[in-house]
């Protein structure tokens, strides 16, 4: 993996194999099921109304058994009501106090994601929300061109050190904390006061820019979201080819940054 412009301001470097990106199911560990359990109720929230259990199915991808049995236990366990007469599903008000929770602490409403939608729009774009796990960026949610051969896979995690919306993220602590994640992340020590200075130079900027990917194609702009209520850290990225994204940067930073104030202030 290459990293462009992070760690040496205008430099591509080689990131250790430790740095790869990971994509979610890689640990075996994982439940499915929850996980598609999960998808269903993110799904009733984009759609806002009743499905039938073939509509889940296409748009998760599903088996139609696979479907049929998930959503039987959803049911049995009170997540889902179901409606005979019509054969639709829809989540049950046993979920309305964590949705009231759940929007009470990221602004309110959908801004997040009108913010995601409205960046898309400006720039036609790649654009991302992510979260530090640990010593990776992960990916929460993303709005992509279609047919676009650049992707960004909702659960996928990126590098903390030696990605745009990593050094997004960084910038947003206190050089001791960073003094700690480089100590964790094993770096070696005489690389920190170049890790610390394109820290500051992105604090000074506002946001980050670089790039990683398998043969330094690509570029990233990333620039963190105002702490909402929940105190989760939220850091927004645009990414494209980089013949598009490096000339442009400058406006595309500032389209970033109108759609913030916009919506979130």
């Amino acid at each position: 993996m290459f990293s462009h412009n992070i760690v040496g301001r205008g430099q591509s470097i080689h990131l250790p194999p430790a740095s790869r990106v990971r994509r979610p199911g890689d640990r075996r560990s994982l439940s499915r099921s929850a996980t598609r359990a999960l998808d269903v109720l993110e799904l009733f929230g984009s759609v806002r109304r009743p499905l039938r259990a073939v509509d889940i199915a296409q748009a998760l991808g599903l088996h139609a058994s696979t479907t049929d049995q998930l959503l039987k236990t959803m049911v049995d366990s009170a997540h889902l009501v179901f409606e005979a007469g019509s054969k639709r599903y829809a989540p049950s008000p046993r979920l309305v106090r964590f949705g009231m929770w759940l929007t009470e602490g990221f602004f309110g409403d959908d801004r997040i994601r009108r913010v995601l939608e409205a960046v898309h729009d400006g720039s036609d774009e790649v654009v991302t929300l992510s979260t530090r796990n640990d010593l990776f960026m992960q990916i929460l949610d993303t709005v992509e061109p279609r047919g676009d051969c650049l992707t960004a896979e909702r659960g996928l995690r990126a590098p903390l050190f030696g990605t745009a919306i990593g050094g997004a993220c960084l910038a947003g602590l206190s050089d001791a904390e960073i003094g700690g994640l480089i100590e964790r992340a094993r770096i070696p020590a005489a690389e920190a006061p170049t890790l610390l200075a394109g820290v500051q130079r992105i604090r000074e900027t506002g946001y980050a820019f670089g790039g990683i990917s398998v043969d330094d194609a690509n570029r990233s702009i990333a620039m963190a979201l105002p702490t909402p209520p929940a105190g989760v850290r939220l850091v927004l990225g645009l990414a494209g080819p980089a013949k598009r994204i490096q000339p442009n940067r400058v406006q595309l930073a500032a389209l970033m940054r109108r759609c913030i104030d916009r919506w979130i202030g």
